[in-house]
């Protein structure tokens, strides 16, 4: 009986031990939905079919995030800011910013932790490694001569945790009263001094534990040391890096590179230390290279050979500056459009990639800046949404985008491909419209436009690219060149053409016209081609755009999204304040709809013209623009078709052929979002830069916008139902 007693009593213990060791697993793998207050992307099935590009055995990505180590109380702090000051200390004190949106907090899973108790940088490990993450950039402080907050890389040293790859960034600038390094009045809580030899080789000693860690990052088997302002340290900076190189070769560390943080937002320019002496290699941190607004990351050009590219989550200073009006914040963060924008980030990263054997490190900003609304952590707001953001993101890029070296294999074969094209009979001559509009720091790049042309099925095109227009664009030729596409050429418009400045929403189509008559002179190749194909720079074409020109009809349409196509789109009439944006994802809704000879429905960007009857008739567009009545090009459609007895093929289906940008989709890949304005001017694609520039004399502050259903949904800007309501009512349409 005392046997039966005790196997119960043992399988009760079993049993109960089981449920907790379930539990537990479930708590460390739950899914990212029970940490949401609004939408945030969902993982991506790793399963899923589609498109997989070859991998590269000599590159790969490394994302790298920074960690601030301000959340644990110190002595320092506690002399210069008060007892018991942590950077949670400013988080507490605000819950809005001045967009009346709340200011981020960390979701209850994880709270105002203290960043020195181990299972807090177990967790931030753990969280890092299951997203993607290759590895951590800790801020390392060392002023005159002794570390400051150093206490957690210390105690990462003593137990492992976050176990993961790190490197250190040395913050060099003073530590201020204004958080920015600029001392705020003069206000400088402790300098920085350089000193000499004896105090380099003082900090490179206190280093050396750091370096020596098995998990401390290398490239090239040399160790990577970040300095955070290398213009603070001005000329004695290559000096003292030039001796911290040679004593990491005498310590046995196999090297160091010296990565130098770029400043200035956009400018090009660098500290004047690096005259003569350029740097190992440059890294991107956000704001500080190219500025808050993400949507111009991406075209910041490579300073260095070794070049690493960043960004950051967000930002919102509101907790450091809570009531003397110096905080910055961006009112239109989330972790859905940083998801796309990652994915572009990425693209530009394997199409320049730095030299095999180095790494290619994407610096994010930050894991855990609560202080300045930049955190990837789980927040009250978003859960675990950034996080999740990163991996999709890197299992998207690695789906739909080439190394360059794998690249450049291809190339060898596909310009033999393109050769053997060229002797035939051009299917397709696409006339491209460029403008400065379509240049690399915008959002639809002509880049990206002629990217499309080159993935299409049918590859038997020539493309000629020209100005529209006499504004300034000394990038254009560099753009095309850049293509490494013999079947695209770039044509200077001759200077007798005189272009007016265009008229309201009037196009000049002069320019294009010239092109037409002189096509014989500037590309025989489009000159003798079945089809005319007039666009612009920022459009860009799905790959089966150019499959249907094997037919005989003298005008061939296609499935286009635009944005006049939403407008128009009989599903989206409904005019309902909570309509605005809610409709755009319906599921089953297909904003592209065919091009078709009528005044409604015709999109120049969407339809093939017969060549060579459109020269032997000797239409002219800008003719067209300025003769017929609005819609002009759709007018001139039915002219063709009523008047010329041209034949017109509809586009077969219902897939997507050509995004006229701005479009709705494209839109949101690019990282923006989208503005249901019940105004056809206002309505489109926007970044935050330029959503705030567009009401900045009316409303500085959006208050007129529903930003908090934007921090719900991620991809459209609504007005508040009030505003909705006065713009209706003095329209005349209520």
């Amino acid at each position: 009986m005392m046997v039966l007693q005790f196997n119960r009593h043992f399988q009760k213990v079993a049993i109960l031990s089981t449920l907790f060791l379930c539990t537990t697993l479930l708590y460390f793998h739950q899914s990212p939905i029970p940490y949401i207050r609004h939408q945030i992307p969902q993982l991506s099935s790793s399963s899923s079919s589609g498109h997989v590009a070859q991998t590269s055995e000599g590159y790969s990505i490394k994302p790298l995030v920074y960690i601030f180590p301000q959340y644990y109380v110190f002595e320092d702090n506690n002399i210069l800011h008060g007892e018991n000051f942590t950077e949670w200390v400013n988080v507490k004190k605000v819950t809005h910013n001045a967009f009346g949106l709340e200011t981020i907090r960390p979701h209850e899973s994880i709270g105002f932790y203290n960043g020195l108790e181990f299972r807090t940088r177990e967790r931030q490990g753990r969280f890092l490694r299951d997203h993607g993450f290759y590895g951590a950039v800790f801020h390392h402080y060392w002023f005159a001569g002794r570390p400051v907050m150093e206490h957690v890389i210390q105690k990462m040293l003593e137990d492992g945790e976050p176990n993961i790859p790190f490197m250190l960034s040395w913050a060099n600038e003073p530590w201020s009263a204004r958080w920015d390094g600029s001392g705020g009045n003069g206000k400088v809580l402790i300098a920085q001094e350089y000193g000499l030899q004896v105090a380099w080789r003082k900090h490179f000693d206190w280093l050396l534990p750091f370096f020596r860690h098995p998990k401390y990052i290398r490239s090239n088997g040399r160790i990577q040391f970040v300095v955070y302002n290398p213009t603070h340290i001005g000329h004695i900076g290559p000096q003292m890096f030039a001796a911290w190189r040679q004593w990491a070769v005498e310590e046995g560390l196999g090297g160091m590179d010296i990565i130098e943080t770029r400043w200035g937002e956009g400018s090009d320019k660098g500290p004047d230390s690096w005259e003569g002496y350029p740097p190992d290699a440059v890294n991107e941190f956000a704001p500080h290279a190219g500025g808050r607004d993400q949507a111009t990351f991406s075209s910041l050009k490579k300073m260095t050979r070794v070049y690493h590219r960043g960004t950051l989550a967000c930002w919102d200073t509101t907790p450091r500056h809570p009531t003397d009006h110096l905080a910055v914040s961006l009112p239109t963060c989330h972790p859905r459009t940083w998801q796309h924008h990652l994915v572009e980030m990425f693209r530009k990263i394997k199409s320049e990639p730095n030299p095999i054997g180095s790494e290619n490190f994407f610096f994010v900003n930050a894991l855990n800046e609560w202080g300045e609304g930049n955190s990837i952590e789980p927040s009250a707001q978003f859960g675990d949404g950034y996080g999740v953001a990163m991996k999709n993101a890197l299992e998207l890029s690695e789906k739909e985008h080439v190394w360059a070296d794998i690249s450049n294999g291809l190339s060898l074969v596909r310009d033999q491909e393109i050769a053997a094209v060229m002797e035939k009979k051009a299917d397709a001559c696409v006339l491209i419209r460029a403008s400065p509009d379509n240049s690399e720091d915008k959002v639809f790049k002509l880049s990206a436009m002629l990217r499309s042309l080159q993935a299409q099925h049918n590859q038997n095109w020539r493309a000629v690219v020209f100005q529209s227009d006499r504004a300034t664009f000394p990038e254009l030729p560099v753009l095309v060149t850049r293509a490494l596409d013999a079947r695209v050429k770039h044509v200077e418009v001759s200077k007798d053409v005189v272009i007016p400045m265009p008229e309201g929403e009037d196009a000049s189509f002069l320019a294009t016209d010239w092109v037409i008559r002189e096509l014989s002179t500037l590309s025989p190749g489009c000159a003798s081609a079945r089809y005319l194909l007039v666009t612009d720079g920022s459009n860009t074409y799905e790959s089966s755009a150019f499959d249907s020109l094997s037919g005989s009809q003298d005008l061939i349409g296609l499935n286009v999204e635009s944005r006049q196509h939403i407008w128009d789109h009989p599903k989206l009439q409904n005019k309902a304040w909570e309509s605005r944006c809610s409709l755009l994802q319906e599921p089953g809704l297909n904003l592209c709809s065919a091009s078709t000879p009528t005044l409604a429905t015709f999109d120049l960007s969407a339809t093939f013209f017969n060549l060579g009857k459109f020269q032997a008739e000797n239409h002219s567009f800008d003719r067209v623009f300025h003769d017929f009545p609005r819609p002009q090009g759709g007018g001139f459609a039915e002219y063709l078709i009523n008047e010329r007895k041209w034949s017109f093929a509809p586009p077969q289906g219902n897939e997507c052929h050509v995004r006229h940008n701005p479009a709705y989709s494209s839109c949101l890949k690019t990282g923006n979002f989208w503005f249901d304005s019940p105004v056809f001017k206002e309505m489109g694609c926007y970044s935050t830069t330029n959503l705030m520039r567009l009401f900045e004399k009316t409303s500085p502050l959006l208050e007129v916008l529903d930003l908090e259903f934007f921090r719900q949904n991620g991809y459209c800007v609504r007005y508040k139902e009030e505003a909705y309501a006065r713009m209706l009512a003095s329209s005349g349409s209520v």
